[in-house]
């Protein structure tokens, strides 16, 4: 699996992008595959969009959420089986307080966030039945999106592990990276979580989830966007 990352966004630069596809690569590698039992995805910075194969999935970081990755074909596609590009906008983690590669709500972080979704369910289209009557989500970085952590002293993403989505998980399993959680679909108070009950959709918020990344969710590239659609689908 190749994830391609693009920087087509004014507020940072080639270099920052770089440097954190790289945290982001090692991230994946040594960190997610294992604890998702899988081989490694390579997570590649292009500077070229012509040079990105067509086999690719990937992320271009942005300014704003209306914007959308510029030279690459077929960015979004209907087709659940089809490739799907995502954004990361750098504007609102800068304009809030985020910086570009360290600290919680980084550039740097949502990149990882949403390589690390990529990753896990490629296709946006995976559920997990908490045996109680909801289907949750496949996006492993949603329900513990903060605090984060460091690889190479990038700030990254925390993130869940299989055992979060089994309802059967024992107390003493590992449910995220960063061990902050103890049960299978609970949530950080920096998380986020997309859920379907009752033939509708429910949106969890932790206590210290921002605003300002919420609305980042409903852009019209945003996973969670599609993940509410599937869920008013389902109903």
């Amino acid at each position: 699996m190749l994830i391609a990352i693009l920087n087509q966004s004014t507020l940072v630069t080639d270099a920052d992008a770089a440097t954190m596809t790289q945290a982001v690569a090692t991230q994946v590698r040594m960190d997610a595959a294992p604890l998702w039992d899988r081989a490694p995805a390579a997570v590649v910075f292009y500077t070229d969009p012509s040079a990105v194969p067509v086999t690719a999935h990937g992320i271009a970081i942005v300014d704003t959420i209306e914007n959308q990755p510029q030279g690459v074909l077929g960015f979004h596609t209907e087709d659940q089986g089809g490739k799907l590009w995502g954004v990361v906008a750098a504007k609102p983690e800068l304009d809030n307080g985020g910086q570009v590669t360290t600290g919680d709500w980084s550039v740097s972080s949502v990149l990882s966030h949403e390589v690390l979704e990529m990753f896990v369910d490629p296709n946006c289209n995976l559920w997990a039945n908490d045996g109680k009557g909801s289907a949750y989500s496949f996006e492993v970085c949603d329900p513990v999106e903060a605090p984060c952590y460091t690889v190479s002293g990038v700030s990254v993403s925390n993130f869940v592990t299989p055992s979060w989505f089994d309802p059967l998980a024992p107390a003493a399993a590992q449910f995220d990276k960063l061990g902050h959680l103890s049960a299978a679909f609970s949530i950080v108070k920096g998380g986020y979580v997309v859920y379907g009950s009752g033939g509708k959709e429910h949106q969890k918020v932790g206590d210290e989830f921002p605003g300002w990344r919420k609305k980042m969710k409903t852009g019209p590239l945003a996973r969670t966007r599609r993940r509410v659609a599937q869920a008013h689908y389902g109903g």
